[in-house]
């Protein structure tokens, strides 16, 4: 508890006033001749000890109201509402102390017996008043210790610097306004205090040598895209505090209060950090704009990254409104291949030529996603970098445009080795329809081969090799097939009747295979088939958002094999309804090889499932397009990442130890990087936009594309019922004016005032020593 005027507590000395009082003005005994009469005598002693008590009781009750005004006056105060109520209930109990002597004194001292009832039931409603707030206090938490008001503090700032905060309101960027308003702290921080500047982008977490250094920090805050979200931000904040030496500690966070800042997976884990700090008060200032207006592409999804040349290629993106209803138009761009770009002259990046090629105008709804389609056509070999924009202006003109990058190259090639009674033509023509071979706009070139014909001079001639239901082989063969895959090679093993368990057991064999063959399951009565639990892979992209709506169940599986043993760097992609696995990745070496354990060759009248034999098999069809798409790149092979992602390029053959120049969007001085064994990584990708990659002797040009992740820049703001979710009710105060902040601060420095309570027993106390006084003293009728 502290006082904001401890030299009123002198004034506690005037108690010594009505005992001063008391003691001069008590009437002395007179001297009366009056006849020896024993009653009239006792009667006199009786009268002398009731005024004898009546006086102490208004002595007590004069003193009590010059303490308890004294002590209001001082203004005492108390750092929580948890001691907050610790206080009422300690002046209830005051209260109800008083009520007891009083009515005890009434009672003794013979008084109206109406005012004695009354102050006894007015002591009884006290009682209850005390007990119940006694119960409230111990149920609550305690609070922070309040110190001096002007106490050296550790306080760190946190800035949201999110693209949102972007977003111009009366010609100020909400970065600006919590700029403006970081400031404008660090000048209310008392004499002494210890500041932490805390952004996205922040790597260390210490604070500032002094008041000059926060600032320059504040004033020098970007915008960041990616990085730590608030919640990690405020953990951090937390820990920086834990081990600082200061008794007071603070933590503000200056944000637009936009959902996408919070990531509310961990919430859980701040909460209860922030429970088991109650000390530390936690402001969140808000700066967001009230009345928003925004127009945004709020995401962009390929139907493919990489495809074969002349192939067609369909860009959507989805354009979100925020308090817009305006006709908007969304221009395609897509920039020439020129190898010998980008170059600097004379300080200036000289990129591609780009030429619009379509134009389209959309009619909005206020918060109403509308979805927009895009088609390129004609893309010749090569890296191909664009964008989608939107024309015009609005509050925020980071999500009006979002870049891609398509790699067009020579078809595929793949071979395609079947067993005696395998059918190769359905899955042939799946991956490379005919009226697409011959207007060489298939995906795939496939030649089909028998397994006898296979061997290691053909397999190099191919990116990668499906086997459709292979029988055992030499020793030999495999370890060749092994070989191919270790060196960077795709492989895809179809398994059906002509597996045999001993043959595939062998050594040799289980340097491609994930593990022991073990049995081969029949159906029976039983009702199996497909079921892909997470469509996160890339093998099963084009389920995601329809996964539950696919009909695996209606094609059914009723042979297929399992295995035993199988080795740990395996993935299980699809497993059957029974958890079986049912498609297999598994890395060896550069390369992988992807295991389906049910057969998809067989004739139509004797198969093992239903999966291309069946009506309308458009689900199989998708998922074999996706599993030779997977094998033939090695894996994943993207040219368009999210903001923070670590990309990946490789290189084109000859290049793989070359030394390459990376151009990043924002900046014009290229950056060396070597590959390691044919891969380009770049960790840093914080900037939005193309970025270019090309060999320092010369060579094609490659690249990637970053974009701020979806939604990223909506503006839906958390309510108070969020934040409570997120930090816990009470944990913090929320405040947006400079005048709100200095009124929590308040409330957290010097703590809940405890003025109105000492004022309403001085109330209490006056009132009583009113209504007593006049009790005693009033003076008896006279009879006349």
């Amino acid at each position: 508890m502290q006082f904001a005027n401890v030299g009123l507590l002198l004034g506690g000395l005037l108690v010594a006033v009505p005992i001063i009082l008391h003691l001069v003005m008590r009437q002395q005994p007179k001297q009366l001749e009056f006849p020896a009469l024993r009653f009239v005598r006792q009667r006199s002693v009786q009268n002398t000890r009731r005024l004898q008590l009546k006086h102490w009781v208004l002595l007590a009750l004069r003193c009590l109201a010059v303490l308890a005004l004294v002590a209001a006056l001082a203004r005492p105060g108390v750092a929580s509402a948890a001691l907050g109520r610790w206080v009422l209930s300690g002046s209830l109990g005051v209260i109800l102390l008083i009520g007891v002597f009083v009515s005890l004194a009434a009672w003794l001292a013979g008084s109206s017996r109406t005012l004695a009832y009354i102050l006894t039931g007015v002591t009884a409603l006290v009682g209850v008043g005390a007990l119940v707030s006694a119960l409230m206090a111990m149920s609550s938490s305690s609070g922070p210790i309040v110190g001096e008001q002007e106490a050296p503090v550790a306080a760190v700032i946190i800035c949201d610097t999110s693209p949102r905060m972007l977003y111009r309101h009366q010609n100020q960027t909400r970065l600006e306004k919590a700029q403006e308003l970081g400031m404008w702290l660090t000048s209310q921080l008392p004499e002494d205090s210890q500041m932490a500047i805390l952004d996205q982008r922040t790597q260390s977490t210490i604070f500032a040598p002094d008041r000059g250094a926060a600032r320059q920090a504040l004033q020098r805050l970007e915008i960041a895209v990616g990085g730590q979200s608030l919640i990690e931000l405020t953990q951090n904040a937390l820990k920086m505090l834990e081990s600082n030496e200061l008794a007071r500690k603070e933590i503000y966070i200056l944000t637009d209060l936009a959902a996408p800042a919070w990531d509310a997976t961990d919430a859980q884990r701040l909460k209860t950090a922030l429970a088991e700090q109650p000390d530390i008060p936690l402001y969140i200032v808000d700066v967001g704009a009230d009345d928003v207006q925004n127009v945004a592409i709020s995401d962009l999804v390929l139907s493919a990254e990489s495809t074969p040349e002349n192939h067609d290629v369909t860009l959507q993106v989805e354009v979100v409104s925020d308090g817009s209803s305006q006709p908007q138009t969304l221009e395609l761009f897509v920039e020439q291949i020129d190898d010998k770009l980008p170059i600097v002259e004379n300080g200036e990046l000289i990129v591609p030529k780009a030429e619009r090629r379509n134009r389209q105008t959309i009619e909005l709804a206020d918060d109403q996603p509308r979805s927009v389609s895009f088609r390129l056509t004609g893309l010749e070999a090569g890296t191909h970098h664009g964008w989608i924009q939107m024309l015009g202006e609005d509050g925020l003109g980071a999500d009006n445009k979002r870049w891609f990058t398509i790699q067009a190259r020579t078809p595929w090639s793949l071979l395609v080795v079947k067993s005696d009674k395998a059918v190769s033509d359905r899955l042939v023509d799946a991956l490379a329809p005919p009226s697409y071979r011959d207007s060489g706009r298939a995906a795939f070139k496939i030649d089909v081969i028998s397994q006898s014909e296979l061997t290691p001079a053909k397999m190099e001639e191919y990116q990668a090799i499906a086997m459709l239901d292979p029988a055992p082989m030499p020793d030999a063969t495999w370890q060749a097939l092994s070989s191919y895959v270790n060196r960077g090679g795709g492989l895809m093993l179809l398994l059906g009747r002509a597996a045999i368990k001993d043959d595939f057991n062998t050594e040799a064999a289980q340097s491609v295979l994930p593990g022991k063959l073990s049995r081969q399951w029949r159906a029976g009565n039983r009702e199996w088939f497909l079921a892909p639990t997470d469509y996160q892979h890339s093998v099963l992209s084009p389920f995601r958002g329809t996964g539950a709506s696919v009909p695996w169940r209606d094609y059914p599986i009723d042979r297929f094999w399992s295995f035993d043993d199988m080795d740990q760097d395996t993935n299980t992609i699809v497993p059957y309804n029974n958890a079986v696995p049912a498609l297999i990745e598994q890395r060896i070496g550069d390369g992988l090889v992807l295991t389906l354990t049910t057969s998809v060759s067989d004739p139509r009248g004797d198969s093992w499932n239903k999966l291309f034999t069946g009506l309308d098999t458009w689900p199989f069809f998708v998922l074999w397009n996706q599993m030779a798409r997977y094998v033939v790149q090695g894996g994943d092979d993207h040219f368009n990442y999210t903001a923070g992602d670590v990309a990946t390029l490789k290189t084109e053959p000859g290049n793989e130890t070359a030394t390459h120049l990376l151009f990043t969007p924002n900046g014009i001085d290229p950056q060396e990087v070597v590959p390691d064994a044919g891969t380009i990584t770049i960790p840093f990708t914080s900037s939005l936009g193309t970025y270019r990659v090309r060999p320092l002797g010369g060579g094609k040009s490659m690249g990637f594309s970053v974009n701020l992740p979806p939604y990223a820049t909506r503006m839906d703001k958390l309510t108070e019922a969020d934040l409570d979710d997120i930090l816990g009710p009470g944990r913090y105060r929320l405040a947006r004016q400079q005048e709100q902040i200095v009124r929590e601060q308040g409330k957290a420095r010097l703590g809940v005032p405890l003025f109105p309570w000492l004022m309403l027993i001085v109330v209490i106390v006056f009132g009583l020593e009113n209504v007593l006084a006049n009790r005693f003293y009033r003076q008896a009728p006279s009879e006349t």
